[in-house]
């Protein structure tokens, strides 16, 4: 350690009393860290798979027509299906912000990965 002043010096050395109350410090700190880091994957995971459920359904409905993601309960055959409505342009701006967002926490996730490791 570079701070020789952090600890107390004993005429044995540094209080060992001190030291391993920092040791016990550094370790609630790391555990809260490393939990942190865990809740952040978990979240960004569930993140990912919003996003790429939306991505696919935005996919499905660019094609025009085309079968959404989620399978719809049958319609009587008698009832006429109604026209595909048109993409709010709304929507696909926040589904892109969406997206982006998720890749910032895949980056954010990363860097603390990082910093756990070293």
């Amino acid at each position: 350690m570079e701070n020789k002043e952090l600890f107390q010096i004993t005429a044995e050395g540094y209080n060992c009393a001190q030291v391993e109350q920092y040791i016990t410090v550094l370790k609630t700190e790391y555990k809260k860290v490393f939990e942190y880091a865990k809740a952040v994957e978990a979240n960004n995971e569930k993140l990912k798979k919003i996003c790429r459920s939306l991505s696919d359904e935005n996919k499905a409905l660019k094609a025009g027509g085309a079968a959404p993601a989620a399978p719809v309960a049958a319609a009587p055959v008698a009832a006429a299906a109604p026209a595909a409505p048109a993409v709010d342009p709304a929507l696909l701006a926040s589904v892109d912000k969406i997206m982006k967002l998720s890749e910032e926490i895949a980056k954010e996730n990363a860097v603390l990965r990082a910093k756990i490791s070293k």
